[in-house]
Parts: structure tokens; C-alpha cells; sequence
């Protein structure tokens, strides 16, 4: 079918978009783009117990477009995640968008971490994923359409000391982002990446440690952290229709970070 023109191939207007994790600050930047480029929306949370932090989500995302769908859920119950998948389908009409910014940062050293913290680390940014784009693209080969975004560190790609379960986590997603990408390709749904370097947020190590900032604020190409919002645009280029030939692709937003050796 022709186009009816590039700008048409980025707005998302009448399309459904599920953002599960919506509470992380990624999260909630990715719901307020989505918004912004006219999706409807249904967010929804990481952990259980975030009422408060969902409805003021809610409120940002009103404020540029549609009053989105709230759905509190323990996205390590697979049931939540099931059940999410196929409320956003019901409400919205169909799910188009997929967004899974569920994370959970870990910092120590190697030799210290038990068995616990990694099992903890890998259900909490990788297992956690995985089950969400298995309910996800089941609602999607379902219809035979959609497009799902795993959002990622570029720690996936580049280890860093005392972050190794983390790097480990990430590198996952990324591999399994690749893997469905592949797998899903002839069956209508296309799966991708989204990095992030180091964010601005309060969350972020770099408030803990002034010399820690420091340092990192002289490797940094662009020397600053990456804002949140910044996300935005590389976010709405992949699950557009302007990307509908893009899939196991990952686009990196951290101002030349991994241009390093």
C-alpha cells in the first residue's frame, strides 16, 4: 500500500501500546512519547504497590494525549502478565505496542554476591521480560501483527566492575530480543532494542558517589547523563510503521558512549 506521506509513517494515532514497568523512569518517558505521538494507552507496573506512582504517570501522559488504562500487576507472577496482555487487547482493540522497561539495578562485587542476589537479579531483568514477550507476542501472533520494545542498558553490551549479574541480565534481553526477532519474523511481529546509557534519575549510582560522578561524567563523550526523555524519539522511530522492516535491531541512546574502545 503507498504511503500517504513520512510524517504519516511516524504518528501511532489509534494504535494500542502496552508499557509494562511504567513506573521506572524509562517508563514512563516511553508512555509519554507514545502518548504524545497519539497512542492509546494502557500502563502498567513493575512491582505491586505503586498505585500512587501509576496515577501520576497517568496524569503526565493525559496531559499530551489520550487518559490512559492503569493496570497494577506483580510482573513476576506470570499470570499478571497474562492477563495485562490480554486486558490491553480488550480495551484498546488490539495490541500494536509492546514496551518492557522492567528493571532493577544491582551494584557489588562479584566475589560477594550469592546465589540469592542472582537469582533475584535474572527474575527481575531477564526472566521478568521473557514472560511478558511470551504473553505479549501471544496476543500478537494471535493477530498477526505488533511490535514489541525491550528496553536495555548498554551494559548488555559492555561489562563495567561490580555490576556483573546486571550485565549478565541485560546481555539476555538483548540476545533474546534477537532470538524472537528471528522467530517471529515470517508470523507478522517484530521485536527490538532500545539501549540506554547512563540515565539522569535519582535511582542513579552517580548520586550515591561524587567521585564516582566525577569520573564518569570525564569518560562520558557528551559529558552529562542521559535524560529520560531523550528516549523518546529513537523509541517512536521503532515501533512505527516507518520501521516496519526494522526487527531484531537494537538503536542506542547514550551520547557516543560506546563509540569507546
Amino acid at each position: 500500500m503507498p504511503s500517504d506521506g513520512i510524517a504519516n509513517d511516524f504518528s501511532l494515532q489509534g494504535r494500542g501500546a502496552l508499557v509494562v514497568g511504567a513506573e521506572t523512569v524509562v517508563g514512563r518517558a516511553a508512555a509519554v512519547a507514545l502518548a504524545e505521538a497519539g497512542a492509546k494507552l494502557l500502563i502498567a507496573s513493575q512491582e505491586p504497590g505503586t498505585d500512587a506512582k501509576l496515577k501520576e504517570i497517568a496524569k503526565a501522559v493525559q496531559a499530551v494525549g489520550e487518559k490512559p488504562f492503569l493496570q497494577v500487576q506483580n510482573s513476576a507472577v506470570r499470570a499478571d502478565l497474562s492477563a495485562t496482555a490480554d486486558l490491553a487487547a480488550k480495551q484498546l482493540g488490539q495490541l500494536d505496542i509492546l514496551v518492557n522497561a522492567l528493571d532493577a539495578p544491582w551494584y557489588g562485587p562479584a566475589e560477594t554476591a550469592d546465589d540469592t542476589a542472582f537469582e533475584r537479579v535474572m527474575d527481575a531483568n531477564l526472566k521478568r521480560v521473557w514472560t511478558s514477550c511470551q504473553e505479549g507476542g501471544r496476543v500478537m501472533l494471535r493477530q498477526g501483527s505488533g511490535v514489541i520494545i525491550n528496553i536495555v542498558s548498554v551494559l548488555a553490551e559492555r561489562g563495567v566492575p561490580n555490576a556483573s549479574l546486571y550485565c549478565i541480565a541485560k546481555a539476555g534481553v538483548l540476545n533474546l530480543t534477537r532470538a524472537l526477532a528471528l522467530e517471529w519474523a515470517r508470523k507478522g511481529v517484530r521485536v527490538n532494542a532500545l539501549e540506554t546509557g547512563w540515565l539522569e534519575e535519582p535511582a542513579s549510582p552517580t548520586n550515591a558517589d561524587e567521585n564516582f560522578k566525577k569520573t564518569l561524567l570525564k569518560y562520558l563523550p557528551s559529558n552529562r547523563l542521559v535524560k529520560p526523555e531523550e528516549i523518546g524519539g529513537a523509541l517512536l522511530y521503532l515501533v512505527s510503521p516507518a520501521a516496519g522492516f526494522v526487527t531484531g535491531e537494537a538503536i542506542i541512546v547514550d551520547g557516543g558512549l560506546m563509540c569507546r574502545v
